[in-house]
């Protein structure tokens, strides 16, 4: 006997077995035949990540090697990782990560019906890779103290990652960074079928108190007075590709999602998904953390004097500091693409 089954694209994915029943002389049996996977397909029209550029799908589904960007917008300096999505055993792990996520949905655990839609499966997999719960998959380190763990740059691959959380009953990995983080992502996501890809974004503000504004305070010497807020020379987090139904898109297009979690005024938290082109188009009630992403591509940088009766004078301020470089690995290639535009227009230019 030949079976061939073909889920909707709706279709939860996940592992599922098949089972066969004959009935014969009044007699029922019942048979295993196995068991297999379903998963989303960039290459269904009907599915919500499809991708019709086969090149693309070749890049951000395919493509195990990637290479992440790091240093200064004016002196960019590449690193090889390796995303291993196609490895043994690694789509098991990804499933895992479903299952330990599944209570981030409230409720929606027992009927897995959130397992149909990306948007839903990317935010579990956001909240996984490096929340503050006992079973994320990796933690950063609070200070430069790496005894405990593994020095955060020194990993060049997701898939060691994966299975040492794993094989360690769930537990946090010791230690990562934000490129480590988005690459753990990008191959979750592309090993569930999503397309995805790491982006390295320039000179990232880091606020507490006012998102859209780096404020540094100095005395009359000269000496920096405030050190809550910070400028990192650059900050990597993922993009994925999927329609939002949510949002009314009937095609799909690339959502920012940050596993990296930061400092809010409502505490430590993950941002995405969040549509792209709303962070450009400034539509921040549109979608999850849009205000949080526009403020990382679009904060001003303003220097405080404080002065001797505690008042404090405004004598610097630079409008366009913040995400001015933004790049991906380019498709089929080495070098890597500019995609500011996709985030932001240029200063000084009239929206159309």
């Amino acid at each position: 006997i030949n079976i061939s089954v073909f889920p909707p694209s709706n279709a939860c994915i996940g592992r599922y077995i098949l089972n066969m029943q004959i009935t014969s002389c009044g007699h029922t049996y019942q048979r295993c035949l196995g068991d297999f996977y379903v998963l989303f397909n960039p290459w269904c029209a009907d599915d919500p990540v499809y991708m019709d550029n086969q090149a693309h799908r070749e890049e951000y589904v395919l493509n195990e090697h990637g290479i992440l960007y790091e240093g200064v917008h004016k002196h960019i300096t590449s690193r090889p990782w390796h995303f291993g999505q196609f490895e043994e055993g690694i789509l098991d792990i990804c499933l895992k990560i479903l299952d330990m996520g599944a209570s981030y949905h409230q409720g929606s655990d027992r009927d897995h019906c959130w397992r149909n839609d990306p948007v839903h499966v990317s935010m579990v997999v956001n909240h996984m890779i490096s929340s503050h719960t006992t079973n994320s998959i990796m933690k950063i380190p609070e200070t430069n103290d790496y005894l405990k763990g593994t020095k955060p740059f020194s990993w060049n691959g997701s898939v060691p990652i994966l299975q040492q959380w794993y094989n360690g009953r769930c537990r946090p990995v010791r230690y990562g960074y934000c490129g480590s983080l988005a690459s753990v992502m990008c191959t979750v996501m592309r090993c569930l079928g999503i397309p995805s890809r790491v982006v390295t974004n320039f000179r990232f503000p880091c606020s507490i108190e006012n998102p859209l504004a780096i404020s540094e305070i100095f005395d009359c010497t000269g000496k920096n007075l405030c050190g809550k807020d910070k400028l990192w020379r650059y900050h990597c987090w993922n993009e994925s590709w999927m329609a939002r139904r949510d949002l009314n898109q009937c095609c799909g297009d690339w959502q920012c999602l940050d596993p990296t979690p930061l400092e809010t005024g409502r505490g430590s938290a993950c941002s995405g998904p969040t549509w792209v082109r709303s962070i450009r188009e400034g539509e921040l009630d549109l979608d999850y953390d849009g205000h949080h992403m526009f403020s990382r591509v679009n904060s001003n940088y303003v220097g405080w004097l404080s002065q001797n009766n505690a008042k404090k004078t405004k004598f610097f301020c630079d409008a366009w500091p913040c995400g001015q470089h933004l790049i991906t690995k380019s498709v089929g290639s080495e070098q890597f693409e500019n995609i500011t535009g996709a985030y932001k227009y240029e200063l000084g230019m009239m929206k159309s």
